[in-house]
């Protein structure tokens, strides 16, 4: 975390850290945001067969952000175990859609610290615009799931399509031509697969696109390599990146 803060970025950049399945830090002037970071192994209590395949990238007693975002309420998703271990629950602002925002009071975050957001709403934070964008969601558990669309300060802005299933309503009403996408391909559970991804991301139009969902649990597993090679199977489609786990990537 230390590293992420200190890094060097210019103020026409966004630093992007992925924390493994859909979790990301994003960083720029000053600002650190972070979505989904799923910080612990709470999913394989009962369930071994969702063990995490890799130890966690940071402690949840070491994030520390400014603005802490949740697409929905699943483990890997919103997870109790890594914001009950976050220490700056006081400070930080939380942006969450309305049943996770009740799940968040429930886990101890102060109610003055969080934020809901509907489809079509925005939450503004020191310059970087944050929009809720709609999905359609993995089940009835979760039908208030919400992507995010984040513009940021230098004018750079990355599309989080949080999980959904695909359809054309979908395409019509996410963002088009984001710097940045960021889209799940694992095929399960209500989730795009990757040929639904790649017709998503043709859709959208992004400088670039970066696959995630795949790479945590075995059960829920895919190959992004699959993935990127649909799209650069099209002449004009967008640039995949695979990013290492925590290394960074610079947005420009």
């Amino acid at each position: 975390m230390e590293e992420i803060i200190n890094y060097a970025l210019h103020k026409d950049e966004v630093g992007v850290w992925w924390l493994g399945q859909a979790g990301y830090i994003f960083r720029s002037n000053d600002i650190t945001i972070v979505i989904d970071p799923y910080l612990s192994d709470s999913a394989a209590i009962g369930a071994p067969e969702f063990s995490r395949l890799y130890p966690v990238p940071i402690s949840p007693s070491m994030l520390q952000v400014d603005v802490f975002l949740i697409t929905h309420d699943h483990l890997d998703h919103l997870d109790p175990e890594t914001i009950r271990q976050y220490r700056y629950k006081n400070t930080t602002k939380f942006v969450a859609p309305h049943l996770a925002a009740k799940k968040l009071v429930h886990i101890g975050i102060p109610i003055e610290q969080i934020n809901v957001l509907h489809v079509g709403e925005d939450y503004k934070f020191k310059g970087v615009c944050i929009s809720a964008v709609f999905t359609i969601p993995g089940g009835v558990d979760v039908l208030d799931t919400i992507g995010y669309f984040i513009e940021f300060e230098n004018g750079l802005t990355v599309y989080h399509t949080s999980d959904t299933q695909f359809h054309p309503l979908l395409l019509e009403a996410a963002p088009k031509n984001p710097n940045l996408m960021l889209v799940p391909i694992n095929g399960k559970w209500g989730n795009l697969n990757v040929e639904e991804a790649v017709q998503f991301t043709k859709a959208i139009r992004p400088q670039f696109v970066h696959p995630n969902h795949y790479d945590l649990m075995a059960l829920n597993s895919e190959n992004p390599a699959t993935f990127e090679w649909h799209c650069r199977k099209q002449n004009d489609g967008p640039e995949p990146l695979i990013i290492g786990r925590m290394k960074p990537y610079i947005l420009r």
